[in-house]
């Protein structure tokens, strides 16, 4: 079986879809003989990513080569994680060539062209669990249950204590908003919060290390670069403090206290609402909201397990081997 995946990410779209694509090809090849390949017309940073996981990943310029390229070779599958994937590109696919399409978080007319369209929180019913299938013979899987978590990312791993010694603030491969910084600052300021400990994990695509680094070098504070043990890392600490993307849902999966913050205006009409993400400018303390969080442990977790985060991930994979030509 011969898979397609087309991604983008960067600086401004984040790094997100590019990590859901990697769980999604590492599942695939885990459960069967498939051959997948990237396509991409991102910067190299996005491909070097991709690369580093040992996937083949195609350049082009533009989206009308991709397009041509992609009806020129037809494969098997073809899974697309843009969002609002352009009408045009898959109406030409599905026209030209003989490939399943399957959209990961679409929400435009494109979803009438797909054979599959997964999203796991654009779209939603008020963040219900839903699979069923529409007027134009889609199939939709849709909620919580439907994010793909990473392998390395095990159910219950996380022991709550009795108070919190070590914060993680891990806000993406980018971090466009520069939130590293500006929570840290204040954590590090209050008296509730100063004397923890802080663990700061900066992507490839973080470009404010003038404004970090005066912070990076306090005694309390560690600095973590381009790790690859980001799962393993988050066991070591009692509070996360990230984004509402790959890491805040992996880190509802293992179940530790977790708080969100949007990165810019489309993530907040996205997931507004949704389980404890925030606009950081609305909140006015974000020490005492993180206390306060942690203090209310049992009723978090038993809010997390009525989204069933992460649990439809086979789910997923078993419905794209399935599609057959």
């Amino acid at each position: 079986m011969e898979v397609f995946i087309y991604v983008e990410g960067g600086h401004y779209l984040g790094l997100g879809n590019i990590y859901r694509m990697l769980s999604v090809a590492k599942g695939l090849q885990r459960l069967a003989k498939v051959k997948i390949t990237f396509f991409t017309t991102s910067q190299v940073m996005v491909r070097d990513l991709i690369k580093r996981h040992l996937f083949a990943v195609k350049y082009f310029e533009s989206l009308s080569l991709l397009n041509k390229h992609i009806i020129h070779y037809s494969p098997d599958v073809l899974i697309i994680d843009v969002l609002n994937i352009a009408y045009d590109f898959v109406y030409s696919i599905r026209e030209k060539a003989q490939s399943k399409i399957v959209l990961f978080g679409n929400n435009n007319k494109s979803n009438n062209l797909a054979d599959v369209v997964i999203n796991a929180i654009i779209s939603t019913n008020d963040f219900k669990n839903e699979c069923y299938i529409d007027s134009y013979s889609t199939k939709y899987l849709k909620g919580p249950r439907y994010l793909t978590i990473r392998d390395e990312f095990v159910r219950n791993g996380y022991r709550y204590h009795s108070n919190i010694c070590n914060v993680l603030l891990l806000f993406g491969g980018t971090d466009q908003a520069n939130l590293s910084f500006k929570i840290l600052n204040d954590l590090l300021k209050s008296q509730l919060t100063s004397s923890l400990n802080f663990n700061l994990v900066l992507g490839a695509g973080y470009k404010y290390h003038r404004d970090i680094e005066a912070l990076v070098v306090l005694p309390n504070v560690k600095a973590f670069y381009n790790i690859n043990n980001v799962g393993e890392l988050m066991l070591q600490n009692d509070f996360l403090l990230t984004s509402p993307g790959t890491a805040y849902f992996e880190g509802l999966y293992i179940r530790i206290p977790s708080i969100a913050f949007f990165q810019n205006q489309s993530q907040k009409q996205v997931f507004d609402n949704f389980f404890y993400t925030f606009d950081y400018n609305e909140i006015d303390s974000i020490p005492e909201l993180m206390i306060q969080t942690y203090n209310s442990y049992d009723s978090y977790v038993e809010n997390i397990k009525k989204l069933e985060v992460g649990d439809g991930k086979e789910q997923i994979l078993n419905t794209i081997l399935n599609l057959k030509r």
